[in-house]
């Protein structure tokens, strides 16, 4: 079979977690022909392979397009990274690693906001599809392109002092935060595969499909703008090695580059909040004013203790170490990079008068600086034994914007969460430090805990608390809701069928599209919309 090289039938804007997902399964219904173009590189190496790589990864500005925020007033000010993957694999490739899927709740909320068939039940059955999870059982897929995987075995020892301290106050253990309850802690489950290798949307979705005629696989190519005729999208302008091309889309165009980028080139493109564009000279096609609000992301805050007992910085914090580490990953497949940072954690009630866990909390046996540099300046171990307990508020109410300072693809847009901007965050996260504290302070730690040091035994009230959760409070890089699906064209920019309000010939696949950020991490729930568009296209999809 052959394809004109510049038309296809769907062309996908962005190989990111739902990108390569939606572009796998449309290739390998054999039905269509599918362009995917990614702005970076085609890359696969030892950083991109390795669990414990994205810790280069994330601070290398070839693979990651390094985004910061504006001053967060909510923060003194601050900027906040936002690291974005920008390359095939998009987020996966250098993201921690950690599979959540929300609960039942979040996406009823969804249907209930408007968007029939992204319920709970619904949802499910596409995570199943996706999934070849180490668990199995009703509340799991088995046989999917995607390998979920237990690092409980690898993980370090000094995380079973943080779930006996969780125990002794009455918290339960969970072995499966995916399964029929999220309360509780345990072991986080991995996107590494079990030859502790990193397991990206790319590697499991488009290694596959590079060996069907009806797929094209197109990187270091950047999306300059949509082509659009009155209001329907027939086709995209991309840059290449320093030219510029164009490509028609026989039924569709969909952008799968995430919340950041998506926005930004729908804005670039005509399609956004009229007033806006117009003040930086950008021809309105369609004023559609939801695009870029909304943003929603999980602000999170951390505790660090010295401890009395050896942690994973002795094993990553000399020369010598690291290259014994480096070793018994390549000799072994085993060792400290052969999993993340975050071995353990779970979910809890920030207070008892809180209705459901509305904390994440996450366990790391390693400390370093939480805000690198800038490009190339990796994050190091600290040189003495520590572990961090950090919390982040599950569904913050604070929402922020991507907006655009300039009109070139080029250009980074301007970012702005607002963080603690809802007072509500700002108690959650209080309560939140609450929590660590009453942790540290049961036996299990106490044992073990040599002096919390960040941010010390100084800190005593809740005006102690605020000043440091805004001094040095995070994000957890999971940014969405830019494009958030809906029914009203004022509050959301896509319909339930992804497709954008008013505008033929485009949809919308990516996390940007979710109405409310779930529960837990989101690479998960960015691959569950890969899957979800798939389905809606090829149901609707007669030849």
């Amino acid at each position: 079979m052959q394809y004109d090289p510049q038309v296809f039938d769907y062309v996908i804007v962005g190989a990111g977690s739902a990108g390569c997902v939606l572009a796998g399964n449309l290739s390998a219904s054999g039905k269509h022909s599918v362009l995917l173009l990614e702005a970076g590189p085609d890359r696969s190496g030892f950083w991109i392979k390795t669990p414990l790589g994205y810790g280069h990864s994330i601070v290398n500005d070839a693979v990651n397009w390094m985004y910061a925020s504006e001053p967060e007033a909510g923060l003194g000010g601050r900027t906040v990274p936002v690291p974005r993957g920008r390359i095939v694999g998009g987020s996966s490739a250098i993201n921690a690693m950690v599979y959540m899927r929300g609960t039942r709740s979040d996406y009823d909320d969804w249907e209930a906001e408007g968007c029939p068939d992204w319920g709970w039940d619904k949802v499910l059955a596409s995570y199943k599809t996706i999934e070849n999870h180490c668990v199995g059982g009703i509340w799991h897929g088995t046989g999917g392109p995607l390998q979920v995987t237990s690092r409980a075995s690898a993980a370090h020892p000094i995380c079973d002092a943080f779930l006996e301290a969780g125990q002794q106050l009455q918290i339960p253990l969970n072995d499966d935060f995916n399964g029929e309850a999220i309360d509780g802690l345990g072991y986080y489950h991995h996107t590494i595969c079990s030859s502790a290798k990193r397991m990206s949307a790319a590697r499991a979705w488009l290694d596959p499909a590079r060996r069907r005629p009806n797929f094209r696989l197109q990187a270091n190519s950047h999306v300059v703008r949509l082509e659009i005729s009155d209001t329907t999208v027939s086709g995209l302008v991309y840059r290449r090695n320093g030219r510029l091309f164009t490509v028609r889309a026989r039924r569709e165009v969909v952008l799968a580059s995430g919340a950041i980028n998506t926005p930004q080139l729908l804005m670039v493109s005509g399609i956004g909040p009229g007033a806006g564009l117009q003040r930086l000279g950008v021809e309105v096609r369609h004023n559609l004013p939801a695009v870029g609000q909304h943003l929603q992301d999980h602000f999170a805050y951390d505790m660090h203790f010295r401890s009395r007992v050896p942690t994973m910085n002795q094993q990553l914090n000399s020369w010598h170490s690291k290259l014994r580490a480096g070793l018994q990953y390549y000799m072994f497949g085993s060792g400290p990079l052969s999993s993340g940072t975050t071995h353990a954690g779970g979910f809890v009630k920030s207070a008892p008068s809180r209705n459901t866990a509305n904390l994440q909390l996450y366990f790391s046996p390693l400390t370093r600086d939480l805000q690198p540099g800038g490009p190339g300046r990796m994050a190091q171990a600290d040189p003495y034994a520590a572990f961090s307990i950090g919390a982040c508020n599950t569904r913050p109410k604070s929402r922020g914007e991507v907006s655009l300072d300039s009109s070139d693809m080029r250009d980074a847009p301007v970012i702005r969460f607002n963080f603690l901007d809802d007072p509500d965050d700002l108690a959650e996260m209080i309560e939140g430090v609450h929590v660590i504290r009453a942790l540290a302070g049961a036996p299990g730690l106490q044992e073990i805990i040599a002096s919390e040091y960040l941010p010390g035994p100084q800190a005593m009230s809740d005006d102690d608390f605020e000043q440091d959760i805004r001094a040095r409070g995070y994000s957890i890089y999971h940014p969405c809701g830019t494009c958030r699906m809906g029914v009203g064209t004022n509050s959301s920019v896509v319909n339930s069928q992804l497709k954008v309000h008013g505008v033929d010939g485009l949809r919308v696949a990516d996390a940007s599209v979710l109405p409310f950020v779930p529960t837990g991490n989101l690479n998960g729930p960015a691959m569950m919309i890969g899957q979800r568009a798939s389905e809606i296209i090829l149901e609707n999809s007669t030849t």
